[in-house]
């Protein structure tokens, strides 16, 4: 699992890594990565069930990051756009739960935090996923100057 705030090369890290498995001899075949915002959307869940020997979900904790970080308040959303917010925060949480209960399957989970990881996949799942993840916490890089 691979942990650390926005900009901290964690997707370049993972992907990095999946080369590796390639240049090894794996199979790309054997791989599937989601992004977490279009997982959400579109799961189902013979998506995790009949998913290949190793999956990434990339930006796992992208929802709570966006309103933990907000820097000026919310609008609140219309009743139907919340309701949708809702069935997909269920649907990702469900995915990563099937996931972690998947026999001879290994995964790479990117998240910003253990904390924002309870948010969205809830404290039991969290709980399964830390007791057999190695961990990886990036640091923040320093963001370029920018010059107007």
């Amino acid at each position: 699992m691979l942990l650390g705030p926005h900009w901290s090369g964690k997707s370049h890290t993972a992907y990095a890594a999946l080369r590796r498995l390639t240049v090894a001899g794996y199979r790309e075949a054997d791989i599937t990565v989601h992004r977490a915002l279009d997982l959400k959307s579109t799961y189902e869940p013979g998506m995790i069930e009949n998913t290949t020997a190793v999956t990434v979900i990339d930006d796992l904790t992208l929802a709570v990051d966006l309103v933990r970080e907000a820097t000026r308040p919310l609008e609140t959303d219309p009743a139907d756009v919340q309701a949708t917010m809702a069935l997909e925060a269920g649907a990702l949480a469900d995915a990563v739960a099937r996931l972690s209960l998947l026999p001879r399957r290994s995964w790479l989970l990117i998240a910003s935090s253990t904390e924002r990881l309870r948010e969205t996949v809830g404290q039991e799942t969290t709980d399964r996923l830390l007791a057999v993840a190695e961990l990886t916490e990036l640091q923040q890089r320093p963001r370029p100057v920018q010059s107007w």
